[in-house]
């Protein structure tokens, strides 16, 4: 309280508030890499630490024209800070639209096991409790649905002969076109992107290490994420 008092006379305006670093985070979550649970802990976390969530209620396109990426960078960029925003999208580069670099972290996982997780969701769906396998796959006949995995796979049938274990890399390669083609031009960009943007990318299958990372990272985001993780 500085009321009538001369402190601002004699000392001048009283400083802004400095926002922790970083202020603008990024998680460009990977699908069935366990967002899920990371997002469910975000908003616990955006409560108890007052920093503002930003989330996306697309779930479907994760490559985007040009307009579309200016669009989205802008309205990034514009969230009251300090934000982190999460939405299923490949990495998009804010400096090429003279926006400021965010932070971005990310958690994958085997490829095998992401594929196994997918081949279940999409026939029945998580524990939400809502039938979002069928408004997902509502053309999928009862008897694909409940075809047995190893049969897909030893009967080479096409969603297990192409199991997109390429899925992962455009994620941190980006938004050019070259990104979706499966090869090393893609796989070196990646690589390039996670060394220059990427604070952490964690491993699902170690969870628990990654947000002990993330608390550490960064605590005005994150701290006590794993005590929440562990309280049941």
């Amino acid at each position: 309280f500085v009321g009538n008092s001369t402190y601002l006379d004699d000392h001048g305006p009283l400083p802004q508030k400095v926002l922790p670093f970083p202020s603008q985070v990024v998680y460009n979550r990977v699908g069935k890499c366990g967002s899920r649970t990371v997002v469910l802990l975000l908003r616990i976390l955006s409560e108890k630490h007052g920093f503002n969530l930003v989330t996306s209620d697309i779930h479907n396109k994760t490559r985007l024209t040009k307009n579309e990426q200016m669009e989205l960078i802008k309205n990034i960029s514009t969230a009251e800070q300090p934000y982190l925003f999460t939405r299923h999208v490949h990495f998009l580069n804010f400096s090429r639209f003279g926006g400021d670099q965010p932070v971005y972290i990310n958690i994958i996982r085997d490829p095998v096991n992401r594929f196994l997780s997918n081949y279940f969701f999409r026939r029945f769906g998580d524990w939400r409790g809502e039938q979002n396998h069928m408004i997902r796959t509502p053309s999928m006949r009862q008897e694909e649905r409940y075809l047995d995995i190893n049969v897909c796979i030893l009967e080479n049938y096409p969603e297990c002969s192409n199991p997109r274990l390429f899925y992962i890399i455009p994620y941190f390669c980006g938004q050019h076109p070259r990104c979706r083609e499966p090869g090393e031009w893609a796989l070196e960009r990646a690589k390039l992107n996670v060394n220059e943007n990427f604070l952490l990318v964690g491993i699902l299958e170690e969870l628990e290490d990654v947000l002990l990372l993330l608390e550490r990272f960064l605590p005005h985001y994150f701290k006590d994420v794993l005590s929440i993780y562990k309280n049941p």
